[in-house]
């Protein structure tokens, strides 16, 4: 601010032009009067009189202002530029027009203040919110995951059972030697390595993401269908995935599992719900330097034209009643947020494509 838009300054203009009318008032007020008056030292008191009169006026009068306006003005300046934050409240001892706008700029500051811790409060609300129906949308599906690990791993209980009756047969016939039970190891490590293997994909999945971490898209869809496999083998449902190319990404790698594993048993709950016989599930990886696209589509028969537009809202479910809680798209939807990508549907053909399209920004091709 420039010096002569001050305060004190205006009214130090003000004092000096109110003097200087009153001097010449008073100039003026000698030359009209009668010629015997014209006493020239007698006109000299009088000014002087006057000037001195003036200048007690104008200083009282400075130090009244001043202490009036300038004092509580400055105060409030210097309150301003000691706050550390936006929300400091000013105090002020004026009882007029300034302690009212003081007072005016406290009530703002404190309804922004509750504004503010509403806003918190709803914000801390909808998070907890959200993680509840993460936490939900996982148990729903955590029974299926279940028992996929179940009949996962019948296939290996079962050999290994029919091992240790062959190896009884065997060497009671005699034919049990070195060459014999070292292929008879190997044959029971692959079978206890998919065990393996199947276990600890399972406890990846349900085990929470805490950091960030960077991953590949190739390696999810891998992820999710090895997770989907018995489902899908026992459901007759044939996948295809093209991978034109990958994508990297910085994120929660299990929660995008989740996002594909709703997706696939959405579309897996269509085909018995639809009756459809020959089941497809193609899964395609596009990436390019001017996108980066992962589709799930199936031949399912498509969404609903009039629920197209809400399936991605919460509680939104086209099941029949205790077959579907409405969240799974919900939450996939805003996974697909969390990293930097929208997830959209449309109908194509003979069923429904779910797309996710990652920001080129954030995400870039596998090199």
């Amino acid at each position: 601010m420039k010096w002569y838009h001050s305060v004190r300054a205006k009214m130090i203009a003000f004092f000096f032009v109110v003097s200087f009318v009153l001097l010449a008032g008073m100039f003026f007020t000698y030359l009209y009067i009668e010629p015997d008056m014209h006493d020239k030292e007698l006109f000299l008191d009088f000014i002087r009189i006057m000037s001195e009169l003036i200048f007690v006026t104008i200083l009282i009068g400075y130090f009244m202002l001043r202490h009036l306006f300038i004092y509580p003005i400055e105060q409030i300046s210097k309150q301003l530029k000691k706050a550390t934050h936006e929300d400091t409240l000013i105090s002020c001892k004026d009882k007029g027009e300034i302690g009212t706008l003081v007072s005016n700029l406290n009530d703002r500051t404190l309804n922004l203040i509750h504004s503010k811790e509403r806003i918190s409060k709803e914000h801390q609300l909808r998070l907890a919110h959200e993680e509840m129906l993460m936490q939900q949308s996982k148990m729903a599906v955590m029974g299926e995951m279940m028992d996929s690990v179940a009949h996962q791993w019948k296939q290996p209980l079962n050999a290994l059972s029919l091992y240790s009756e062959l190896i009884r047969n065997d060497f009671e016939e005699g034919n049990v030697d070195q060459a014999y039970i070292e292929e008879f190891r190997k044959n029971i490590q692959v079978q206890i390595d998919h065990m393996i293997n199947t276990l600890d994909e399972f406890r990846s999945f349900f085990r929470p993401n805490k950091e960030k971490k960077p991953f590949s898209m190739s390696a999810v869809v891998d992820s999710a269908l090895f997770l989907a496999k018995d489902d899908i083998l026992k459901n007759r449902i044939l996948v295809k995935v093209e991978k034109e190319g990958d994508i990297e990404l910085d994120g929660y790698e299990n929660e995008f599992k989740h996002l594909l594993l709703n997706i696939i048993n959405n579309a897996k709950d269509a085909f018995v719900e639809n009756g459809v016989q020959k089941r497809l599930i193609r899964i395609r990886i596009l990436s390019s330097k001017e996108e980066n696209r992962l589709e799930i589509c199936d031949n399912a028969g498509g969404v609903p034209d009039e629920v197209i537009g809400k399936v991605f809202e919460a509680n939104m479910t086209t099941k029949e009643e205790g077959k579907g809680t409405g969240i799974g798209l919900y939450m996939s939807r805003k996974i697909a947020t969390k990293h930097h990508a929208m997830l959209s549907v449309e109908n194509r053909e003979e069923g429904a494509c779910f797309i996710v399209t990652f920001n080129n920004q954030t995400d870039s091709p596998a090199k």
